[in-house]
């Protein structure tokens, strides 16, 4: 049902020259008609709002009908010499009431003697910098230090202004209230004690809320008596200063694109979790939005630290984003990485022990060495950061073997010298520890379970060095032997490697690496490089 009549819809088909319109058709059409009135109302009121207006004015109407590519409505104007012509006279008939516009009447003569009007400037462009390096340049089209200077101090004297008026408005009214209770009480006495009691209190805490030093008792007035408890006295020729908030004005369509998107997250519609994230990764105006997804994967991780299936989605979520060409996460990684981090080293990520926990600690590992790799040029303190962090984390015998898990494959992930120095000499040390509850199988399978996993993340983490090395000249690298002088630092009972075969490799590496050898045996086999002769090369001495 539309707010235009029928009536109104056949007047104005009949001055087009359409008799006889049906009921239907002229009911549908008031629909459609309302809808673009209200769809241009919306463009006008932003086109008020982005000119810091509070009143609509035709010229918003006339910009809103440009934007959509219709004819402005001539003859109207919001200028200050033609206030005269918006004047709407009412006159009434016999069904309903009119309004019109009185037109005043011109002859030609007098508007042919009048003087044309200025040639109007072609529509130009200009840009200059709004700040360098967070600096203001001073330059004619921002504001001077001055002008900065005086909005701030209106501003803080319209604070002033408006707060002691809210006080004052507080304590009359808990004067009156305090009045009425006297009176019911019938004690006249007490009613005159107990007023100027409360006014005294009343104005005391406006002395505090303002930042005064002094107390109001009465009409006098007094020095503040610092022993009074909670009361926190200022020093004197202290001047408060009041910064103004800044709000960040989102459009109702980006708004609704966030909720869309938060929404997808939390739901269990797997389709319109996909769109979601291929429009975070791809969308190059989500700039906006970008603290407020950073906020909601925060808030999200903290609240729901033991629902998988939700922290999944928030990390596939921040993967999107860091993957993103157009959004600029790095700004915001102070409040992203303590999520990531919290999704690889969780105490308890789930519910149920038997949950799949350990598939969301190898996701955040990647995303931490992703984060390591795309960021590490820009932050240089970021990786060492983080590893001081997961090298701590696993020397605490007191996180649980989950914990040490999101450690390992953390560190693993960092990068081979990562492996080298950091992981792999603790290793035997750390194997006492877990040597223990792997052999606890029957009493508590469950943490028998965990040690075999962390485990496992040891010997891939092994593994992934052993890879490297068992390239061929890599194994130069970790034996010292590139010239001369390094090699004289090398002990006697290494080999000196005259070919790169799996052989060879593999006989350094025992002697090289024999606690390790001694702990895993034969897993560590799988990751050495096999046998080819085809392949093998020869190094000339």
């Amino acid at each position: 049902m539309s707010v235009l009549p029928n009536d109104t819809i056949k007047i104005i088909a009949e001055s087009a020259g359409i008799s006889n319109l049906p009921d239907e058709i002229a009911q549908q059409l008031a629909s459609d008609v309302e809808y673009r009135i209200r769809e241009i109302a919306q463009e006008a009121i932003k086109f008020m709002k982005h000119s810091k207006r509070d009143h609509l004015s035709t010229d918003d109407i006339n910009n809103a009908l440009g934007l959509r590519n219709i004819e402005q409505l001539y003859g109207y104007s919001c200028s200050a010499n033609d206030h005269s012509l918006l004047k709407f006279q009412k006159t009434t008939t016999t069904t309903q009431a009119i309004y019109f516009l009185n037109d005043k009447e011109m002859t030609f003569q007098e508007i042919a003697s009048q003087p044309l009007p200025k040639v109007p400037r072609d529509p130009s462009l200009s840009a200059h910098w709004l700040a360098l390096e967070g600096v203001q340049p001073l330059i004619p089209q921002n504001p001077s230090p001055y002008e900065i200077e005086e909005h701030h101090k209106n501003l803080h004297k319209k604070f002033k202004s408006e707060k002691a008026l809210q006080l004052e408005q507080q304590a009359q009214a808990l004067l009156t209230q305090q009045n009425k209770g006297n009176e019911k009480n019938g004690s006249n006495n007490n009613n005159n004690n107990s007023n100027n009691n409360n006014n005294s209190g009343m104005i005391y805490g406006m002395a505090q809320l303002n930042g005064i030093n002094t107390v109001l008792g009465g009409n006098n007035l007094q020095k503040q008596d610092p022993s009074i408890p909670g009361i926190h006295t200022l020093p004197p020729n202290t001047s408060t200063i009041v910064k103004p908030t800044v709000k960040h004005v989102l459009s109702k369509e980006i708004q609704m694109f966030y909720e869309k998107i938060t929404n997808s997250v939390k739901s269990d519609n797997q389709k319109l979790f996909d769109a979601a994230l291929h429009s975070l990764k791809s969308d190059s105006s989500l700039h906006q939005l970008l603290p407020y997804f950073i906020n909601f994967i925060s808030v999200q991780v903290t609240q729901n630290l033991t629902n998988l299936e939700l922290l999944n989605r928030l990390m596939k979520m921040t993967q999107a984003i860091l993957e993103s060409k157009h959004l600029k996460p790095e700004l915001y990684l102070h409040q992203l990485m303590p999520s990531i981090l919290t999704c690889l080293v969780g105490k308890k990520l789930c519910n149920s022990p038997s949950e799949n926990h350990w598939e969301l600690r190898d996701f955040a590992a990647r995303l931490v060495s992703f984060v390591c790799r795309k960021f590490g040029d820009v932050y240089s303190s970021l990786q060492g950061r983080i590893t001081k962090t997961l090298v701590q984390t696993l020397h605490d015998t007191s996180k649980p073997l989950t914990t040490h898990y999101g450690a390992i494959v953390g560190l693993a992930g960092l990068g081979r010298n990562v492996i080298q120095f950091l992981l792999l000499p603790y290793v035997p040390k750390y194997y006492k520890l877990l040597e223990p509850e792997l052999n606890n199988n029957l009493s508590n399978p469950i943490k028998s379970m965990e040690a075999n996993k962390v485990l496992n993340s040891i010997i891939d983490a092994t593994g992934k060095f052993l890879i490297w090395v068992s390239e061929g000249e890599n194994i130069l690298s970790v034996l010292d032997l590139k010239d001369d002088s390094t090699s004289k630092k090398q002990p006697i009972s290494l080999p000196i490697i005259t070919e790169f075969s799996r052989e060879n490799i593999l006989k350094t590496l025992k002697i090289q690496y024999q606690s390790l050898f001694d702990l895993f045996g034969e897993k560590l086999l799988a990751y050495i490089k096999p046998d080819n002769d085809s392949e093998s090369m020869i190094l000339i001495p």
